[in-house]
């Protein structure tokens, strides 16, 4: 007991540290008072190498997955659960955080933009630099904008529908570094979208295409970016051969990017080894994680011990028993009593927590674009090609797609988005899924619209419906006290 209440103690003081140098009077924070002014290239290269552009704060995402059920032995603030805003989150409430709360998902990505728009503005007149490092130092902050951008309309936005988008609110764009801006207005959702692709098309032909960091932008990283809006809009086509040129950037780096074969990574001397029996596999350095190409790191507090929020028996049930990915889950709740989970529920641990890109997500996108489009042999190719890196190897034919799927388009494009939540769950990937798919009317099916409370015999105890509305966060009531004309969500 007291090993869990010292992992609660350091993170949440880590957590209070991002909150405190996060807290800001308007919806756009100053930069701390007293830094140097920026004037030299290198002094804008300083600005983007800030560990704080890769860094999330609030993730609500991470507990609204349609993969996950409740545990009511464990549903409570600080044992199971991290907080009251992670309950109203889970149980879809209309308002995730209390009006008295001044955090939200906003706060860290706005700092970020401050920063990205005065790279965006300034570079290219700053001193003794040459031309070719401030058009690389501004293409990185332009995509870095994008992304920002992408997360903001994705949490505040509808989903993306073409028909509407051009009506539906979206966000705020800002575009320059002004402290002193105190009026936002909502474009609407298609707006927010053309600025992301022109931000993205502009700065793509700028970035290195050498990855030298995970910290930082790189071609391969915006091509991804860039692939995925395409996918949040449905234009697969587009979407496909940004997926295939990131892809071939990766062997273009002096930072070691790709697969992990998860055979060798759990096996003694891997690099997943040894398994901790409380917090699983040693996956917890974003840094050296050779999965991650584009870092945006966040706290995870589901993918280690809090309790209350396992995945559900349908989602434990997409798993086959030889599937090594099994490995970052356990049947027993933290912290350690000898009692497990009824209904096949596990916990998740060990898994790494990045808003990022991540190749598996690369890879399995690329896979659902050439499913959609009908070229089902490179689909299953790419598929297995993951797989093969996820089962286990010692048995036949382990990571093969069944005949009957592999040549059905719908059926295959439902395998790949199974796919997606064997190897994302608890990581709050499948949220963003959820939403594009609840306009997709091939595959809306797909997406689960209720999350279950479980008591310790396997009982469903209270159930939270999910409405198409809270698909779509609402400001949170800080934000609207200090900017009273900005438009709120139903």
């Amino acid at each position: 007991m007291s090993y869990y209440k010292n992992i609660i103690n350091i993170i949440s003081i880590a957590i209070l540290t991002i909150s405190l140098s996060s807290c800001k009077k308007d919806f756009l924070e100053v930069v701390p008072k007293g830094v140097a002014i920026a004037t030299k290239t290198s002094d804008y290269e300083r600005l983007l190498n800030d560990l704080n552009l890769n860094s999330i704060a609030s993730v609500s995402q991470i507990v609204m997955s349609d993969e996950l059920a409740g545990f009511a032995p464990l549903y409570s603030p600080g044992t199971g659960v991290l907080n009251i805003a992670d309950q109203k989150a889970f149980e879809y409430q209309d308002d995730i955080y209390l009006p008295t709360e001044n955090t939200s998902e906003l706060t860290q990505l706005e700092k970020q933009l401050y920063t990205y728009n005065k790279v965006i503005n300034e570079v290219m007149e700053s001193k003794e630099g040459n031309d070719a490092q401030k058009k690389s130092l501004r293409a990185e902050a332009l995509a870095g904008r994008a992304w920002v951008h992408f997360m903001l309309v994705n949490y505040y936005g509808k989903p993306y529908n073409a028909v509407t988008a051009a009506s539906d609110p979206g966000i705020p764009l800002i575009k320059i570094a002004d402290v002193t801006q105190t009026t936002f207005t909502r474009v609407s959702v298609q707006a927010a979208y053309d600025l992301i692709i022109a931000d993205l098309t502009e700065a793509i032909s700028d970035l290195p295409a050498r990855i030298i960091s995970r910290h930082r932008m790189s071609r391969a990283a915006a091509e991804a970016i860039l692939g995925k809006v395409y996918v949040y809009m449905q234009q697969f086509d587009k979407a496909l051969p940004l997926f295939t040129s990131c892809l071939a950037n990766l062997s273009n780096a002096s930072v070691s990017v790709g697969l992990y074969d998860f055979n060798g990574a759990f096996s003694t001397g891997g690099v997943f080894f040894p398994v901790n029996p409380f917090t699983g596999p040693n996956r917890t350095n974003m840094q050296i994680d050779q999965e991650v190409l584009y870092l945006k790191m966040f706290i995870n507090f589901y993918s280690y011990f809090f309790s209350g929020i396992p995945i559900s028996r349908q989602t434990a049930e997409l798993y086959t028993t030889t599937d090594l990915r099994l490995n970052f889950f356990t049947a027993s709740p933290f912290p350690p009593t000898g009692a497990t989970y009824p209904n096949k529920m596990m916990r998740c641990y060990g898994k790494y927590a990045n808003m990022g890109i991540n190749v598996p997500d690369v890879y399995l996108l690329k896979a659902e674009c050439e499913s959609r489009r009908g070229d089902l042999t490179n689909a299953v190719n790419d598929l297995v090609a993951l797989r093969r890196t996820r089962m286990n190897k010692n048995v036949a034919n382990a990571a093969d797609v069944p005949a009957n799927i592999a040549s059905d388009k719908v059926a295959l494009t439902k395998y790949i988005l199974e796919e997606r939540i064997r190897e994302f769950a608890t990581t709050g990937e499948r949220w963003w899924d959820m939403r594009r798919l609840s306009v997709d009317d091939t595959y809306k099916s797909t997406v689960g619209m209720v999350h279950h409370m479980y008591d310790a015999t396997g009982n469903i105890v209270k159930s939270y419906p999910l409405r198409p509305e809270r698909l779509t966060f609402r400001f949170p009531q800080y934000i609207i006290n200090a900017n009273p004309g900005l438009q709120q969500n139903p």
